[in-house]
């Protein structure tokens, strides 16, 4: 055969491999896309279910955005995170979202007292513990030989929260939190402001307006200087 055809013919086998590898990939990709709409979808439907039966304690009608989350993991420091709480982590998007950034040695405490919630974490997190009562805050870190927490991430909806539930809650925070340590919470509402203000040394709030609904997210730090 003509020694042109044959590379010739060799060029287009080469260019048809690379073509079912490029169509391998982009099925690939399309599967993972697909089952991660419905993973999406799936823990939407839980979300909304729960809502409906606990509006209260669940506080929104679906997990929170990823404008949300940037949101508030951009206010943790994380070179210094050490040990970090969760509280009401419903779905686990923030959940993830800490895992991701959390150093290998850091400590992390989830808190969610739904049972079908916490059973969608405990699924995609089989090595983390997730509690249920938030009050138990100090009593379980201890448990651990934690003192100390640098950070607490918080989704409860504390002005719907009973206020004495609230109280308690923001009680063993305060118990918990290093002086200095943060709390970084978001709401619906600016309702919460002046609460906030009476129990930490110094509030900010910023806007995010890319959620359903739209949300505040609160940087309350501790009184007291961190320590070195």
């Amino acid at each position: 055969m003509n020694v042109y055809y044959v590379k010739l013919i060799k060029k287009i086998k080469k260019l048809n491999n690379r073509r079912l590898a490029g169509l391998r990939l982009y099925k690939k990709a399309g599967r993972v896309f697909v089952r991660n709409q419905s993973k999406k979808l799936a823990e939407s439907a839980v979300f909304l279910k729960r809502f409906v039966r606990q509006p209260r304690q669940v506080g929104s009608v679906v997990p929170s955005s990823p404008f949300l989350t940037k949101a508030m993991m951009s206010k943790i420091e994380w070179a210094d995170a050490c040990c970090v709480a969760e509280l009401g982590a419903g779905t686990g998007v923030f959940t993830r979202a800490i895992t991701s950034k959390l150093k290998p040695d850091g400590k992390l405490f989830v808190f969610e007292i739904d049972p079908a919630l916490k059973s969608i974490i405990e699924t995609e997190h089989p090595n983390l513990a997730v509690y249920g009562d938030a009050t138990e805050l100090q009593r379980i870190i201890g448990r651990h030989g934690v003192s100390q927490l640098d950070y607490v991430v918080s989704s409860l909806p504390f002005a719907v929260l009973p206020p004495r539930a609230t109280a308690l809650i923001l009680d063993a925070v305060d118990k918990c939190l290093k002086p200095g340590g943060k709390l970084i919470a978001y709401q619906y509402s600016k309702h919460m402001r002046n609460y906030f203000e009476k129990r930490f040394e110094s509030v900010t709030t910023s806007f995010v307006l890319c959620n359903v609904p739209p949300a505040f997210v609160y940087e309350c730090t501790k009184k007291g200087c961190a320590e070195n």
